[in-house]
C-alpha cells in the first residue's frame, strides 16, 4: 500500500464498523469476518468504510463493480504525490488554487472524484463514462454528497476524444487539466476474460460483479492506454499548455505495465513515473503516469526506496531524479555553513547564467533552488562558446530566446551532520529538464566542487 494509506497499520475493524453501519451487521459472522464472495457483503463493507473514514454517503449497485477502498485510495495518494512535486515546500492540503482532474470511466460509484474531493478541498473533477446507468448513478451520488459544484459527471461517446472537451448537460466543459486518471477494463473480450479465470489455480477470494462494459474493452487495457498516449501527444501538438498535465492510468497486469513503459520510451517520453500497489497477500495493481514538460517528480516518487519496488518493476523505473553525496569527516570537518558556501560557489561560477536562490520548505529545511534556461552551462562546450562570444546574448537567463525544453532546474540540500556515522550528506533533486545525461553531468561537477570546499 501507499505509505500514507491509513489502512497499512490500521486495517478495518469489521465489528466496530457493523455497530455504526447496520447494513453491514447482517453480513458479519460470529467471528467478525465477512464472506468476500458475497457481492452484497462487499458492497456493504465499501459503503461503511467510505462513510466512516471519508464522510462519503453512497449506495452501491450490487450488479456493478464494487470499488475496494484501500486500493482506490492508493491511486489518489500517488496522484497527490505527483502534483505536490510541482509545488515543493507548499501547503498542498490547504491550498486554494483549483486543481482539475479528469476521471475517464468513472463508473457508477464515482469513487475517485468523491474521494479526491474529500481529501483535497481545492480539487475539482470532470467524471466521464459511456454507460447511461453509470452516468446517472454517479450524478446522484455527487448530488447526495453536496459536491455538484466540484464534480461534473458527463456522458461521452466511445468515439469521442478521451480528454475532451466534454458535454455535460447543456454545456461544454473545457478546463485545463492538471491530471487525468483511469482504471480501464482489463480484458479485450469475453474469451480473454474466461481464459484469465481458467489460469487461476485457486478460486477467487473476493467476488467481482460487473457488467461487460466494466470488464472488457477492445484490445484490453494496453490498447486503451496506448490510445491515451496517442491522444495526449495530439493534445500537445494542438495546445502546448497541455504539456504540464499528468496523464495517468491504473493497470491490472504487470505485462501491461511493461508494454506501456516500453511504448513511452520508444516515443522519447522520459518524464514518466510508475507505481506498484500491493493489497493484502494476493492483489497487486500498477499505475503509470507521463507528461511532456520538464518538471520532474521528486526522487522518492520517481525512484522510491521506502518501500523498495519489487524486482519485477525496477527495470521499468524512469531516470533517477535524485543523487546523494556522502561527505565523511575524512574529507574534512563538519561545516554548518556548507550550504551557504555551495551557494556562493555556484553564484561565483554560474550566477551569470543561472537563477540561484536559497529557500526553505514547510519544515524550515533550507535548500538551494537553481534554474538555467540554457541548460548545461558548466560544460566545456559552453565555456568555449562563451569565450568566443558566439551569440553571447542567448546565454543570458533574462531575455533569452532559448526554448524551455533546454532548461535545467535543481535543488540542493545539505542534511544535518550525524555524529554516530560522522557523515554529512548533500542531496540533489533534478526538478526540471529533459535530458538525464545533463543531470548526471551536473551531479559529477557538483561532487567535485563540493569536495574541494569540504577539504579546505
Amino acid at each position: 500500500m501507499h505509505v500514507r494509506n491509513p489502512y497499512v497499520h490500521n486495517p478495518p475493524d469489521f465489528r466496530a464498523l457493523a455497530e455504526s453501519y447496520s447494513k453491514l451487521a447482517k453480513f458479519l459472522h460470529d467471528d467478525a469476518t465477512l464472506d468476500f464472495t458475497d457481492p452484497e457483503a462487499v458492497c456493504a463493507l465499501t459503503e461503511a468504510l467510505l462513510r466512516k473514514d471519508f464522510d462519503i454517503d453512497v449506495e452501491l449497485l450490487p450488479d456493478r463493480l464494487c470499488p475496494r477502498v484501500a486500493n482506490r485510495l492508493n491511486y489518489i495518494l500517488w496522484l497527490q504525490d505527483l502534483l505536490d512535486s510541482d509545488s515543493f515546500g507548499s501547503d498542498h492540503t490547504n491550498s486554494s488554487k483549483p486543481i482539475w482532474g479528469l476521471d475517464i470511466g468513472t463508473g457508477a460509484s464515482c469513487i475517485y472524484p468523491l474521494m479526491g474531493c474529500r481529501l483535497r478541498r481545492n480539487w475539482h473533477f470532470i467524471a466521464t463514462d459511456v454507460d447511461d446507468v453509470a452516468v446517472s448513478t454517479a450524478a446522484k451520488l455527487v448530488s447526495r454528497n453536496n459536491l455538484t459544484e466540484r464534480i461534473s459527471v458527463c456522458k461521452t461517446d466511445p468515439g469521442n476524444s478521451l480528454f475532451g472537451p466534454h458535454r455535460c448537460g447543456d454545456s461544454h466543459i473545457s478546463q485545463h487539466l492538471h491530471f487525468t486518471m483511469c482504471n480501464p477494463p482489463f480484458y479485450s473480450s469475453s474469451a480473454d476474460y474466461n481464459a484469465s479465470q481458467a489460469l487461476k489455480v485457486t478460486p477467487a477470494r473476493s467476488f467481482t460483479s460487473a457488467v461487460p462494459a466494466e470488464m472488457i474493452t477492445p484490445g484490453g487495457e494496453v490498447a486503451f492506454v496506448m490510445r491515451m498516449i496517442n491522444e495526449s501527444i495530439e493534445m500537445l501538438r494542438n495546445d502546448v499548455n497541455t504539456g504540464s498535465t499528468w496523464y495517468t492510468s491504473m493497470l491490472g497486469k504487470l505485462d501491461s505495465l511493461k508494454e506501456v513503459v516500453n511504448s513511452l520510451r520508444k516515443r522519447g517520453i522520459s518524464n514518466y513515473a510508475v507505481a506498484e500497489f500491493i493489497q493484502g497477500q494476493f492483489t497487486r495493481r500498477w499505475a503509470v503516469a507521463w507528461r511532456f514538460d520538464g518538471r520532474r517528480p521528486l526522487p522518492e516518487i520517481a525512484n522510491p526506496s521506502d518501500p523498495l519496488p519489487s524486482t519485477a518493476i525496477r527495470g521499468l523505473l524512469p531516470p533517477s531524479t535524485g543523487w546523494i553525496l556522502d561527505l565523511s569527516r575524512t574529507n574534512g570537518a563538519y561545516d554548518d555553513r556548507l550550504l551557504d558556501k555551495v551557494l556562493s560557489m555556484m553564484k561565483d561560477n554560474f550566477g551569470e547564467f543561472m537563477k540561484l536562490e536559497q529557500r526553505s520548505n514547510g519544515e524550515n529545511t533550507r535548500y538551494i533552488s537553481g534554474y538555467s534556461q540554457q541548460g548545461n552551462v558548466w560544460s566545456r562546450t559552453f565555456r568555449r562558446n562563451k569565450k568566443r562570444k558566439i551569440e553571447e546574448h542567448s546565454y543570458r537567463v533574462e531575455g533569452s530566446r532559448i526554448s524551455e525544453s533546454t532548461g535545467f532546474g535543481f535543488r540542493i540540500f545539505v542534511e544535518q551532520y550525524t555524529p554516530s556515522t560522522e557523515i554529512q550528506k548533500c542531496t540533489i533533486h533534478w526538478s526540471y529538464g529533459s535530458d538525464p545525461i545533463v543531470f548526471e553531468s551536473f551531479c559529477g561537477m557538483l561532487k567535485d566542487r563540493i569536495q574541494r570546499i569540504v577539504s579546505k
